[in-house]
Formats: C-alpha cells, structure tokens, sequence
C-alpha cells in the first residue's frame, strides 16, 4: 500500500510516485510520475487498457474520459478521469486513481519496462468522445475538427444542437444553417470556454 506525505501541494511517496497539484481554469491537473513499473512481457494499446481500468474506476465513483499510450522515448500513458457526481476532481481523487490503476496495470503487467503514468481532469472545456458527451453538453458551444471537409471546412466551432446513433448537428458561429456530421468523420471534438459553460461547472461545485 503506498503511504503519502503532503509538502506544498506535491503529494510524495519516496521513488515511487509524485502527484503534483497545479491550479487552472477548471479543475486540477494531476500528474502522477511512476518511476518504476512492474516489467512485463508485451505493451498493450490505449484501447485495451481502457477496457481494464473503465470498470475498476467506476467501481470507486470515477469516469474513465479517455487513455493515451504513447511508446515514443519514454513510455507514458494518460488517463484522463472525472467523478461520476459532477464535481471537480481534488488530490485525493489523483491520489485514488493514481493507486488503482498502478495495482492493475502491475498485477496483470501490461506495460513493459518503467513507464510515467499521468492523471488528468479532463477541465471545462473537456473533450467529447462519444455520443454521451454530446448528449450531455447538448446546447453548448464546442470545437469539432474533421477528418474529411465539410462545405470547404475542417474545423467547424458552433452549438451543439442536436445527436443522433450516428452523429451530431452543430450550428456554426454567425449562421443559422445546421451542419450534420456523422460521428466517423470526427478526428477531434472538445467544448469551448464559455461563460454559460463555467457558470454550469461552477453550479456542480455548489
């Protein structure tokens, strides 16, 4: 079990793990440094590893947003985590998750070698994955960048205005006509910075 002490907003436990704790707009980011894991005998993919820590971490009240493994120098996955009660994640909640995932991956020795291991809040203006996330941001403005042009654009910043099974409307900045763009065609969606958006994640802080 890993103990750790508190000094200046940097949690630490002696050559294992750090959680520095950095203020922002919006929630904290939390970066957990694992300077030694477990070695195991094959790396698996973001995707695969999603799988194993989405069930663990809604067993303790937490939302996986999405899981980045990049194998380039040194390895370092990102797992970007919100609790499933709206509120903004705090060091304890890093420290939580930083602790869970470390048992698993461990255990079942995923990750070959040492690896740095960071836990991100996803922040206001998070990303969108799936249809979920644009379901609940319906009526928010949000960045869509597309992998195929759409009427000579691929980046179309507007209101969410609508989903369905296979993609979203969105209604562009200064026009009134909606745009469909079917969820196969997004390469990259977040929210924008709005004051109706921060005035929302303040009222779930409340």
């Amino acid at each position: 079990m890993l103990e750790a002490s508190v000094l200046a907003g940097v949690y630490l436990h002696p050559l294992v793990w750090k959680v520095d704790f950095v203020w922002a707009v919006g929630p904290p980011f939390c970066s957990v440094l694992v300077l030694e894991g477990l070695v195991g005998r094959s790396i698996v993919q973001g995707e695969a590893i999603s799988e194993l820590l989405a069930p663990a971490l809604a067993a303790r009240s937490y939302s996986l947003v999405r899981t980045r493994l990049t194998a380039a120098g040194r390895r370092t996955l990102q797992v970007m985590v919100e609790r499933l009660d709206g509120r903004s994640m705090t060091v304890s909640d890093c420290a939580d998750v930083s602790g869970v995932i470390s048992v698993l991956l461990d255990s079942r020795k995923l990750i070959e070698g040492s690896y740095q291991l960071e836990i991100t809040s996803p922040g206001i203006d998070r990303p969108l994955m799936n249809a979920e996330d644009f379901k609940r941001y319906m009526g928010y403005a949000a960045s869509v960048t597309l992998n195929t042009a759409k009427e000579g654009q691929r980046k179309i910043q507007g209101l969410i205005v609508g989903v369905a099974d296979n993609g979203i409307e969105i209604e562009p900045e200064g026009k009134r006509e909606k745009l469909t763009v079917c969820f196969s065609n997004i390469g990259d969606a977040k929210l924008l910075l709005t004051d109706a958006l921060i005035k929302a994640a303040g009222d779930a802080n409340r």
